[in-house]
């Protein structure tokens, strides 16, 4: 489980790797970003067939490693 800091590093990061702006993107924008979705037309529940380990964790889903 990644700590709060280690979470807020991981996003920035990911946010920066796909050309966002950490302060103006949330979290469900990045994980549509990453798996190539329209935030209009995705629920988190779409995300969650083929979430990032960061999107897992913040939703707290199980997932087999």
């Amino acid at each position: 489980m990644m700590s709060s800091a280690d979470f807020d590093n991981v996003f920035t990061a990911a946010c920066v790797e796909l050309g966002l702006d950490p302060a103006n993107t949330n979290i469900f924008a990045l994980e549509c970003r990453r798996q190539g979705l329209d935030p209009k037309n995705t629920r988190a529940y779409d995300l969650d067939k083929n979430p990032s380990p960061m999107w897992a964790q913040f939703r707290k889903l199980k997932r087999a490693s």
